[in-house]
């Protein structure tokens, strides 16, 4: 599963994504900026930038660019710069989310701020389509033109904006990370939930393939993983991102990932992988580490068990979309037609924090919340994102 559930991350590599003019986040606002001598090389500034003085000028090009169906907010403080058509809610959401978000990975993985502004933007559906972007792709992080865009508020914003933290680290450090440790770092950190300033990560639906593949030993060792490019890595995606998040989720719950993290970028130069680091964090050779790993992945539990009943229920006819899962029609009597929060022809994108690219994410994102809960559910509507709250019902099997 690549980012959330398929959403295409193309935060690793440059090469990998639209070329700089064709994307939704607009050239326009790098152009803009740099006509106003705002901004210096992507990869080092040329002495220090007026960071607040670039800033209102992204937002303003932005405003320009885009025209009355956007709005624009800037975060001063944090260096973001938000460009968004989603309706107030969610764009309200979205800010304190990744405000939050920021505010804990200074605690643990990411204590600088960065060095530049990173805008953000939140489009419409047309404009996302027109732009030349993939099938299936729910959002990306340009690292050219430091924009963040994404369609989702929840799994693949996090994602993408993790890989923009992790970019200004490595530019800061002069280094380019292993493609295993940034996709695993983003995947890791896209189920979570802040509590107290402290981040909270959460399992996902990957578990059980993950399970699987170690149980059938065709799981790839750490040996491999480590060695892995990019291109080799996304051919692979719905083994590899997966494998690289429970290796990151590992290191977390042994409370070594900081240390990890830390240990790779001082020992960089003569470890461009990081396996020699996982070595010496885990204080022991890696075929005896990736031993490890399997029997620690093996007792984890799913965040939900299938065959318990009673389980939680929508009540709607699927089917699937370019950007997720619409619609097509209610089950009668379904909590679904009932609540009146979904309407036929939305796409949902996802369920309580769970990304849901396919019907069968959807109900497995579904069965991962109880019986009667409220959830928030991510939708497309009229072009436009908005999150509904919909109660869930019951069903027997």
């Amino acid at each position: 599963m690549r980012c959330t559930g398929d959403c295409g991350d193309r935060g690793g590599d440059p090469a990998a994504r639209p070329a700089p003019g064709r994307a939704v986040r607009a050239g326009v606002l790098l152009c803009a900026a740099a006509a106003c001598g705002l901004v210096a090389s992507p990869l080092a500034w040329g002495g220090e930038p007026d960071l607040a003085a670039e800033a209102k000028a992204l937002a303003e090009a932005a405003q320009k660019h885009f025209g009355s169906a956007y709005v624009t907010r800037i975060d001063y403080g944090r260096h973001l710069v938000y460009v968004s058509a989603a309706d107030a809610r969610t764009f309200d959401r979205v800010v304190a989310t990744l405000s939050e978000y920021a505010d804990a990975q200074r605690l643990l993985l990411f204590p600088q701020p960065f060095e530049w502004n990173v805008t953000v933007v939140l489009p419409t559906l047309t404009d996302y389509r027109g732009a030349g972007v993939p099938a299936g792709v729910a959002g990306y992080y340009d690292l050219a033109t430091r924009t963040l865009t994404s369609l989702s508020a929840s799994n693949t914003l996090i994602h993408e904006f993790t890989h923009a933290l992790q970019h200004s680290d490595e530019v800061r450090s002069g280094q380019r990370h292993a493609v295993w440790i940034q996709e695993g770092l983003a995947t890791l950190f896209q189920r979570l939930q802040v509590r107290k300033g402290q981040i909270e990560v959460l399992p996902d639906a990957s578990l059980a393939g993950v399970q699987e593949s170690v149980r059938q030993k065709t799981c790839r060792s750490l040996a491999a993983l480590c060695a892995m490019e990019r291109p080799a890595f996304a051919a692979d995606a719905k083994a590899c991102y997966p494998h690289a998040r429970y290796v990151m989720l590992y290191l977390l719950r042994q409370g070594k990932l900081r240390e990890f993290y830390a240990a790779y970028k001082a020992g960089y130069a003569s470890d461009p992988t990081g396996a020699r680091t996982l070595e010496t964090v885990l204080g022991k050779p890696l075929d005896q580490v990736d031993a490890g790993w399997c029997q620690w992945v093996l007792g984890q539990e799913p965040p939900w068990t299938p065959a318990r009943p009673p389980k939680a229920h929508l009540g709607i006819r699927m089917e699937q979309a370019e950007e997720g899962v619409r619609v097509a029609a209610f089950l009668r009597d379904s909590v679904a037609e009932q609540g009146g929060a979904l309407k036929v022809g939305d796409v949902i994108l996802s369920v309580a924090g769970q990304a849901t690219p396919t019907p069968r994410d959807l109900t497995a994102a579904v069965q991962a919340c109880g019986p009667g809960e409220v959830a928030e559910i991510e939708i497309i509507r009229a072009q436009r994102v908005m999150v509904v709250t919909q109660a869930l019902g019951a069903v027997r099997q």
